[in-house]
């Protein structure tokens, strides 16, 4: 997990606030006097990379240093130019404010409901950058958040960026990234990820946006997969190094629309509810108190299945996108 400016030591803070005025001045160079472990200083970059998402133009990959007699000498690597960093920075302030009025907040909001206008305007507005996923060299911007307010497209570590930038403008200030590895049906196993940990109260709780903007953009509905989700449930299918126990539950979806299911008569109730009332949106998360059965998948479609027959006035199709590490099912009525 990235290490945010509150976890340093005092000297290490020390660092990072010289490191931080010098990019403002647009400083080619800093000495830092007293430091002499590469260790120390990556873990000051990677606290000033996830700190400040507005550094768009600096390329904190990329950590270039001399050691001195007296200390290390750190440079600065810019990968726009000073004559029109102002522009851009222009064009960033304008997409921000843009972003704001469309998510109509009021100033009256809690942490938890900024935190879901922000994910779903990143997800009704922004597309996943599969070019740059292939090709990071040759779309640096994908990665910060230029490549969202350029080209409203991003890798998960722009989207996460973007999205702790968006939520500190707007009053929710405990955003952090996470920088960890994930695993997912379709994309592999052991994939560098970046997703956000968020603060509610004085609880912490997982958000993905990047995952639940693949899964929207499918079934073009807004998902919340991994939204405001515990350790026990992203440890299915993300690994990263813990600094905080993420235990909130409450703010999840599922908890909030009464859609945490947790066996076959729980379900058949979740289902006549909603088919009593004509939803034609079926989206709910198993979790049995006693594990899960091998076939879940086919017990859950089954339920469904005759569910949905029992109130069926017309012919209809159905559409499932499940997610299943998460046992997560999702079933569109058409």
């Amino acid at each position: 997990m990235a290490i945010g400016y509150d976890e340093l030591s005092f000297n290490e803070k020390k660092y990072y606030d010289k490191i931080y005025r010098a990019i403002l001045k647009g400083e080619g160079s800093i000495n830092l006097f007293g430091l002499f472990r590469m260790e120390t200083l990556e873990k000051i970059i990677v606290a000033l990379k996830y700190d400040h998402t507005e550094f768009f133009y600096v390329n904190f990959q990329q950590i270039n240093c001399a050691i001195a007699p007296a200390g290390m000498i750190y440079y600065i690597h810019y990968t726009i130019r000073l004559s029109v960093r102002d522009m851009m920075n222009r064009n960033m302030e304008s997409w921000i404010t843009t972003a704001i009025n469309q998510m109509q907040l009021t100033g009256d909001e809690t942490e938890a409901e900024i935190y879901k206008k922000v994910h779903n305007y990143i997800i009704r507005n922004i597309e996943y950058d599969y070019d740059a996923l292939k090709n990071p060299d040759m779309y640096p911007e994908a990665f910060t958040v230029r490549g969202i307010f350029e080209r409203k497209k991003a890798v998960c570590e722009g989207i996460s960026k973007a999205f702790k930038l968006l939520c500190d403008r707007v009053g929710a200030k405990d955003v952090y990234v996470v920088e960890g590895i994930s695993s997912r049906e379709g994309f592999g196993n052991s994939i560098p990820h970046a997703w956000n940990i968020v603060k509610f109260g004085n609880k912490y709780s997982h958000i993905d946006v990047t995952w639940d903007l693949g899964s929207s953009s499918t079934c073009r509905y807004n998902r919340y997969d991994y939204f405001m989700i515990p350790d026990d449930w992203i440890n299915i299918d993300h690994t990263y190094t813990k600094r905080f126990k993420c235990e909130e539950i409450d703010q999840s979806y599922f908890s909030r629309q009464s859609c945490l299911i947790s066996g076959p008569n729980a379900l058949k109730d979740f289902l006549n509810q909603k088919l009593q009332k004509n939803f034609s949106i079926l989206y709910f998360k198993i979790v049995g108190k006693n594990g899960l059965p091998n076939d879940i998948d086919n017990k859950v479609d089954n339920i469904v299945q005759n569910a949905i027959r029992q109130y069926a006035r017309r012919t209809y199709t159905i559409e499932m996108m499940p997610n299943r590490e998460q046992n997560i099912y999702f079933y569109k009525i058409i």
